[in-house]
C-alpha cells in the first residue's frame, strides 16, 4: 500500500459509486526486513485514507474468540492493547506458546488477564486473528456484497506465513521459504487436518479429494458463477 499506484485513483471508484468493487488488504504488519511503517497503527491509517476517499471500510482484526469479550469496556481494552505494540508485530504473540501469550500480552493488565482466565494455554495458542477466522472472513465479504452506493475495502489482520510453524510463521524470512522438511510437513499436515499418511511423506504426495467432495462442488459452483477458471486439479470440468 506504500506504492503510489495503490492509492492514486481510489477516489474514482467512490465517485462512480462502484459498489461491486471489493479490495482486500492483507495486514500482517511485516515487511521483508522488519515491521511495517507504523506497525499496529497502519490499519487505522489505511482506514482513514479510504474512509476519507468515500469507501466503505470493514476491519477484520480480531477472531471470534478474541472478539467475544463480555462487555464493550473489555473489547476496548483489548483493542487498545493490540495497538500498543509499536516495535513488535502482534503476530509475535500468536506464534508463541499459550503461556507466552498469556504472560506477555494479557499479563500487562489484570483486567485483560481476567478475560482469558477460563482458557487453557492450548486454547490461547489456537486463537486466531480476524483474517484467519473463516466465519469472520465470510461475514466481511457478506457485508461488502450487501453494501450499496460505494466500494468496500476489507482490512484483514493476518500472520505472515500462517500455518508454517517454525518453518516461517510470523518471520520475515517467509518470503524466501521454498521447502518444508519432513518434520515441518508433519506439523503442517496435523494443524490443518490434511489426510496424508506419514509413511508417504518421502514421495511428497498430493492430496486429491474425491470427485463427490463438498469442497469440489463449491469450486464448481463458484467457477460456474464467476466464469473463472477452477484451480482444483481434480475438477473434471476445468481440468
Amino acid at each position: 500500500m506504500d506504492e503510489p499506484e495503490s492509492l492514486g485513483s481510489i477516489t474514482l471508484a467512490s465517485r462512480e459509486r462502484l459498489d461491486n468493487l471489493i479490495f482486500v488488504v492483507n495486514c500482517n504488519l511485516q515487511r521483508l526486513d522488519g515491521p511495517v511503517r507504523g506497525n499496529g497503527k497502519i490499519i487505522q491509517e489505511l482506514e482513514a485514507i479510504f474512509r476519507g476517499a468515500g469507501w466503505n471500510v470493514h476491519q477484520g482484526n480480531l477472531g471470534r474468540r478474541l472478539g467475544s469479550a463480555d462487555s464493550e469496556r473489555s473489547r476496548c481494552l483489548l483493542v487498545r492493547r493490540m495497538g500498543e505494540n509499536h516495535r513488535r508485530p502482534v503476530s509475535k504473540y500468536f506464534v508463541e506458546s499459550g503461556e507466552y501469550f498469556r504472560q506477555n500480552f494479557f499479563g500487562t493488565d489484570p483486567r485483560l488477564l481476567k478475560m482469558v482466565e477460563h482458557l487453557s494455554d492450548e486454547q490461547l495458542a489456537r486463537m486466531r486473528l480476524g483474517g484467519h477466522d473463516p466465519i469472520k472472513v465470510h461475514a466481511a465479504y457478506r457485508a461488502a456484497v450487501d453494501h450499496t452506493g460505494s466500494p468496500t475495502i476489507i482490512l484483514a489482520k493476518t500472520i505472515k506465513g500462517y500455518g508454517l510453524g517454525e518453518a516461517g510463521e510470523g518471520k520475515n524470512i517467509t518470503h524466501q521459504q521454498k521447502k518444508l522438511n519432513d518434520d515441518e510437513l508433519q506439523i503442517f499436515r496435523s494443524r490443518f487436518g490434511i489426510p496424508i499418511p506419514t509413511a508417504s511423506f518421502t514421495t511428497r504426495p498430493s492430496n486429491r479429494p474425491p470427485m463427490t467432495a463438498p469442497k469440489l462442488n463449491t469450486c464448481r459452483s463458484a467457477a460456474s458463477y464467476s466464469a473463472a477458471t477452477c484451480l482444483c486439479a481434480s475438477c473434471a470440468q476445468h481440468r
